[in-house]
């Protein structure tokens, strides 16, 4: 009893063995068919295409991803747009905060128009001093032809200076001689020997010698006083003169002074209104706008969010033109000699391989890129693709920029070594 108990354990043993085996192997062919089984039927040629290179697809705008972001730094206040609006060119898509400069612009704006008012008080000021140095000339001029009158007069005055002069050395000889024959006819003692008549003619012309004299003493003196007026006369002409002159030369510093202060005024006046168009063209800027017509793709932008200046990973709005659509197409560089410029080209979107649409070609990137890879595979990176640029009308397929896309594109086809054909036809 105990040997057969013994036994049927042996056998036992082998027996579970088996079942787990049969059980694994069950398993691991359930798997693999279920991992086998395509979700979706694979993307296939066009029938009848005839020689075509199968390559992978990304759909983008026709303008590209465009990734708008803002000159100035800032927090957003405002948004215009939802993703997938379309906007035109130069619609607003979101508003930074402007009050700081708004009241910079307000400030800009009055020191403009203080500016402006200096600079017409200084204009203005130009016009009565230009009178003045007018004036100032016309009183020089006037002066100066006083001074030729005065000098004029001078050499009058001294001329009638020198005639009464010579008038009164006249007189003052004809005094001494008649003084000098009364004097003889004074001394002689002996009445008899001059009559009466003849002394009495003689002290009357002595007197009457005098009195000329004396008159032309005071000639002399009278033209002696209007000398001294004409040279006075002169002399207030060349006073009158030099203060004209010296009103014409404040006059004209004055002008200089005030032409300075005028051009000084523009000049600040100029420099006041490019600082409010500074501010204005700053505050312009914090309201960013659609660069082109086209379709909002993303919006990373929120009210009340702060939005940095320059280049970002992730940026506040992607936009593009999506009518039409483009593919950009990997095409392998061993298979790029054999596409040319225009070959058709049909695609599906990845897992829709029943719908099919027909690919316009538009041009070929001129630059050799690395391959990405796009499918997540096993698919090969070490080598270089040719982009092929290919547009579509979303009305003949919807989709979305970012999507995959199977691409069959027309090709020429593979060129066999001769040696291959001649053993092929060998063969046959």
């Amino acid at each position: 009893m105990k040997l057969s108990a013994r036994l049927l354990g042996r056998a036992a043993l082998p027996v579970i063995a088996a079942c787990l085996i049969g059980f694994a192997l069950v398993t691991m062919d359930g798997r693999e068919d279920a991992i086998a089984a395509p979700p979706a039927a694979p993307a296939t040629a066009p029938e009848g295409a005839g020689s075509v290179v199968a390559a992978l697809g990304v759909i983008e705008p026709s303008s590209e991803v465009i990734a708008v972001g803002t000159e100035l730094p800032g927090v957003v206040r405002e948004v215009f747009v939802t993703a997938g609006e379309r906007v035109a060119a130069g619609d607003p898509l979101f508003r930074l905060d402007g009050r700081a400069l708004s009241a910079s612009l307000e400030a800009s704006s009055a020191s403009v128009e203080q500016a402006r008012a200096n600079a017409a008080a200084s204009v203005a000021r130009v016009a009565p001093l230009q009178a003045s140095a007018e004036s100032a000339r016309a009183g020089i001029a006037l002066a100066e032809a006083g001074l030729v009158t005065a000098r004029g007069n001078l050499q009058q005055a001294q001329g009638r200076l020198a005639n009464a002069r010579a008038a009164a050395q006249t007189a003052r000889i004809a005094m001494n001689d008649a003084d000098s024959r009364y004097s003889l006819f004074s001394s002689v003692s002996d009445a008899r020997a001059i009559s009466t008549d003849e002394r009495d003619r003689a002290r009357f012309a002595a007197e009457q010698a005098r009195a000329a004299f004396n008159q032309a003493e005071a000639a002399v003196q009278e033209a002696a006083g209007g000398v001294r007026a004409a040279e006075g006369g002169v002399q207030d002409a060349q006073a009158r003169i030099a203060q004209a002159r010296a009103s014409a030369t404040n006059a004209t510093a004055s002008i200089s002074e005030a032409r300075e202060q005028a051009a000084a005024s523009q000049a600040g006046a100029r420099q006041a209104a490019a600082q409010t168009r500074v501010v204005a063209t700053d505050l312009d800027r914090l309201v960013v706008r659609a660069p082109i017509g086209g379709q909002v793709l993303r919006l990373n932008v929120r009210v009340g969010e702060y939005a940095p200046a320059g280049p970002l990973s992730d940026p506040l709005v992607a936009m593009g033109e999506v009518d039409p659509l483009h593919v950009r197409v990997q095409i392998d560089e061993e298979d790029a000699a054999r596409i040319s410029a225009g070959a058709s080209a049909q695609g599906s979107l990845r897992g829709d391989a029943t719908r099919k649409v027909n690919l316009r070609f538009v041009r070929f990137e001129p630059q050799a890129t690395p391959k990405t890879n796009l499918n997540g595979g096993a698919e090969r990176v070490d080598t270089r693709v040719i982009e092929a640029i290919y547009a579509f009308d979303p009305a003949d397929l919807p989709a979305f920029v970012g999507q995959q896309m199977d691409v069959f594109v027309s090709a020429r086809p593979v060129a066999r070594p001769a040696a291959a054909a001649t053993q092929t036809e060998g063969a046959r």
